[in-house]
């Protein structure tokens, strides 16, 4: 069984665009957190904070302006595949099947067919898929795509997974399933998990802490730390320690906006 994880850690990072005007907007700004082994640390925020130029950077596959951001005590200069991830379309090829898409990353890292396969298999069983290892995208539901798309950046064995928004396609009844399937593949792998979302009941469910960035340009407004039990069923969202959570973040993202208005 996959065992990854990692310590991720970000010094004072600044990311900017350049304009058309030849000036710079500032996306990101003196941004710092550290991510511990094992941890699953969602990200929320107002619209346009840079929640996801934040994530890509942390993939590399965004240049960061300033700052440094370290994995396992190694700076981040670019994609790896010490880091697995999740986008918000599976964006699975429509021409292979589940598990041909699934070990589409060892295959071309020149993996034994044999031992690409055995992982895959092994992958499936994770995700709850294995009776559907030889369908094809347009025969899985939308659900069912994201779990082969977990699956998929799983197979490298990460030690750190990045997800953005990787259920907001989805419709509210299956989003909440993919929540409890993804709290049990994490619990299952001991992965190191940077969630970004919109969703606060989300990131609060999901999560061991939230961290809530400013307004553009973003940086860490507060770090919420998640004090529920695990293992969460999906009628903790309804307790009042929940609701309370949800509230109180909720309250710092309508403040923060506010600010940014007045």
């Amino acid at each position: 069984m996959l065992n990854g994880s990692s310590k991720l850690h970000s010094e004072t990072v600044e990311i900017t665009y350049p304009l058309k005007n030849g000036k710079e907007i500032i996306a990101v700004e003196n941004f710092n957190m550290t991510v511990e082994e094992g941890e699953f640390v969602c990200i929320v925020g107002p619209s346009g904070c840079g929640k996801s130029t934040l994530l890509g950077a942390v993939a590399g596959f965004q240049e960061i302006s300033n700052g440094k951001l370290f994995l396992n005590g190694k700076e981040i200069k670019g994609a790896g595949r010490d880091r697995g991830v999740v986008f918000q379309q599976a964006s699975l090829f429509p021409w292979r099947t589940a598990i041909d898409n699934i070990v589409y990353g060892l295959e071309i890292a020149g993996v034994s067919k044999k031992e690409r396969y055995a992982k895959g298999e092994e992958l499936l069983q994770l995700v709850g898929l294995e009776s559907f290892a030889n369908h094809y995208p347009n025969q899985l539901s939308g659900g069912m795509q994201q779990r082969v798309n977990v699956a998929r950046a799983l197979a490298i064995e990460p030690s750190l997974m990045l997800l953005d928004e990787p259920f907001g396609a989805l419709d509210a009844q299956t989003r909440e399933f993919m929540q409890l399937e993804l709290l049990r593949i994490w619990k299952a792998t001991n992965q190191t998990i940077l969630f970004v979302t919109h969703d606060i009941a989300e990131a609060v469910y999901l999560s061991n802490y939230v961290i809530v960035m400013t307004a553009r340009p973003g940086t860490v407004l507060e770090k919420v730390e998640i004090d529920l039990p695990r293992p969460r069923p999906l009628e903790i969202k309804r307790s009042n320690e929940f609701i309370e959570y949800e509230k109180y973040i909720w309250d710092l993202i309508v403040t923060e906006k506010q600010k940014k208005v007045i």
